[in-house]
């Protein structure tokens, strides 16, 4: 079964749907709040991080259709790694210019160019795309235990991978716990952190990746080495 990430490309149920936390570019709300208050000291105080995560997708009925969970490393501006190891390998690597996606089940990488490879979805928000509300409509959302929430909204739905989504934001330090969304057929993604590590030394060859000999490579996204 294909993996749902943020990420994906098209063949995974993504597309009808990401993750790179905290490699937005500095962003100023112009709405007020607990949650967006916490949002803009998250993205001025993190440069880098690592966490595990587990992400659960569920139809629109509420039944889970699939689970999985791995690591992930962000490293201001646009390099990330996501590395998911249950219950199916499958790696996602960005070093600023390109987007790779390696299964290896299926012996096949995708190549994107990073700036167009994303597009207006929720990759947008996690991996630098630019200004939140350029792109969204943010608002506050209610606070529900120790997170408090910023709901964002596609100006253009036509043109996102979502239909609405969810960052849910402790207060101190500022993290991003908790991503979701839902796409435009109804699922819902729902990806939890954990194991938060803030600002971690990263080097440049953990954004690097080279698939093994035999790979069959695709390119796509506007990428021409």
């Amino acid at each position: 079964m294909a993996l749902v990430h943020p990420l994906t490309p098209a063949r995974s149920p993504f597309s009808l749907f990401i993750l790179s936390l905290a490699l937005l570019l500095p962003w100023q709300s112009a709405v007020a709040g607990e949650a967006t208050d916490r949002l803009e000291a998250f993205y001025r105080e993190v440069q880098s991080l690592q966490a595990e995560f587990e992400q659960r997708v569920l139809g629109p009925e509420g039944a889970v259709q699939e689970r999985s969970r791995g690591k992930v490393w962000i490293r201001r501006p646009d390099r990330f790694r996501w590395d998911y190891r249950k219950p199916h390998r499958q790696l996602i690597v960005a070093d600023g210019e390109t987007v790779k996606f390696f299964d290896p089940e299926m012996e096949q990488m995708t190549v994107r160019d990073f700036a167009t490879g994303l597009g207006h979805t929720p990759s947008q928000v996690l991996a630098g795309g630019g200004d939140l509300e350029r792109h969204f409509r943010v608002r506050e959302g209610e606070s529900q235990g120790q997170l408090a929430w910023v709901v964002l909204e596609p100006r253009e739905p036509g043109e996102a991978g979502f239909r609405k989504a969810r960052l849910g934001v402790a207060e101190s330090p500022a993290r991003v716990r908790r991503f979701e969304f839902t796409d435009a057929f109804g699922n819902r993604s729902r990806i939890v952190f954990s194991r938060i590590r803030l600002n971690p030394t990263l080097d440049n060859d953990r954004f690097q990746f080279e698939p093994p000999a035999g790979t069959d490579v695709l390119r796509g996204g506007g990428y021409n080495p």
